[in-house]
């Protein structure tokens, strides 16, 4: 009998069985039911004046905020690094902008060290100190490629190729472009002009000037020498005729 009753028991589930059953029926979600607490807080927090802006469109916004900006003048400690700025442009022969992209500060030490041992230095100033710093000079041409983003390289000397090298380590540095010798350079032009060798330009432009200057030489004296010589065709052969 104990068999039959213990094969009954084993026959029922373990689990039990249960339906889930949302109380009080559905949720309105297009009308919900607001308490008399959330009425409270939308009534006081409801504005009671009227809103200025209501009517207007984002374009004269726009305008309104560009009428508004007002140049802010430079502090003294501002002052001071746009002199200094000014200095590194007008004492480098190199100068690199560098489009830096979000990186740790270990990074940039890495690629100061790198640059240091070529002697060149890296440098970071805002935007608003470089703008004042190069107003109604030269470098004017660099404007374009200023942000907040920008880095600067300066050299005393031209080593774009030492440069490239460098930047190639770092995955988040990109060069804009730069100056060379004071001459503002696209990165196409600035990459090409710095990988010349300048020895091997110069005497290849001073054999040109030397061949140009034999060719002129000879251009200008042609003709005197050829009167030069018919006169003294035509003079040797009087004096034979008045041997005779």
């Amino acid at each position: 009998m104990a068999h039959f009753v213990k094969k009954a028991l084993q026959l029922m589930p373990n689990q039990l069985m249960y339906q889930q059953k949302r109380y009080r029926g559905k949720i309105n979600i297009r009308k919900p039911k607001i308490y008399y607490k959330k009425a409270v807080l939308n009534e006081l927090l409801t504005p009671f004046f009227t809103n200025p802006n209501k009517d207007k469109t984002l374009e004269q916004f726009c305008v309104e905020v560009k009428s508004t900006q007002t140049k802010k003048p430079l502090t003294p400690y501002e002052v001071i690094l746009s002199r200094e700025v000014r200095n590194w442009f007008d004492k480098s022969k190199m100068i690199a902008l560098l489009h830096v992209n979000s990186i740790s500060e270990l990074d940039k030490f890495d690629v100061r060290v790198l640059l240091h041992r070529e002697n060149m230095h890296y440098k970071y100033y805002g935007s608003r100190i470089v703008l004042e710093a190069i107003k109604n000079s030269p470098y004017e041409g660099i404007i374009p490629l200023i942000s907040k983003y920008t880095a600067y390289v300066f050299g005393p000397e031209i080593k774009v190729t030492a440069l490239q090298k460098i930047m190639k380590k770092s995955k988040k540095m990109y060069a804009l472009g730069g100056l060379l010798e004071g001459q503002v350079l696209t990165l196409d032009k600035f990459m090409e002009y710095g990988e010349m060798d300048i020895t091997a330009v110069h005497l290849s432009l001073v054999q040109i000037l030397q061949s140009a200057g034999v060719n002129l030489n000879q251009q200008l004296t042609h003709h005197p020498s050829t009167l030069v010589t018919r006169l003294k065709q035509i003079g040797t052969k009087e004096t034979t005729d008045e041997k005779q």
